[in-house]
């Protein structure tokens, strides 16, 4: 009986710890959005799917948020064109908590990076995208399997090499 309190407890105690977080966890899925992809064009996040995906939120004001997303540019050209066990290719998506275009364009050419996908509406910590997400605090990621199911989250550079390297 004192086993099944102890279970009960930890359960009840998970579950309190992830609605005062409210993030997304291992399992779920992001809800859908569109984003700036490759030659300005508009994509949308299920496009993705067959694909291994890392959502990126970061802002030109954070540098911890941009030191985290630079790091990510050495794994993306070794992992873009990959072909993995169960999925084509591997992708990142930023999206930009910005309010400021001319600061957020200036944050993206001093940081060069080679991903295309981008995403921005200029609303802050009250873009709805931001809010769908979860998202209380940057930097954050998510990386999502080909079925668009949330494998990481909030991933440093070694843990995402980890599980690149293992698909």
């Amino acid at each position: 009986m004192r086993k099944f309190g102890l279970i009960i407890f930890f359960c009840l105690n998970l579950f309190w710890v992830s609605a005062q977080t409210g993030q997304w966890k291992i399992g779920d899925t992001l809800p859908n959005f569109s984003y700036e992809g490759q030659f300005a064009r508009d994509y949308q996040l299920k496009e993705l799917k067959g694909s291994y995906v890392l959502v990126h939120y970061w802002a030109s004001w954070n540098e911890e948020s941009r030191r985290m997303q630079r790091s990510f540019i050495d794994l993306f050209g070794r992992y873009k064109d990959r072909r993995f066990k169960q999925g084509r290719k591997f992708y990142i998506i930023s999206v930009a908590l910005d309010d400021n275009a001319e600061i957020l364009e200036l944050a993206l050419r001093n940081d060069n990076l080679p991903w295309k996908n981008k995403y921005c509406d200029f609303k802050g910590w009250k873009s709805p995208i931001i809010e769908e997400a979860r998202i209380s605090q940057i930097p954050a990621n998510y990386l999502l399997d080909p079925r668009g199911i949330i494998i990481g989250v909030n991933l440093k550079k070694d843990q995402l090499e980890e599980i690149l390297r293992s698909l």
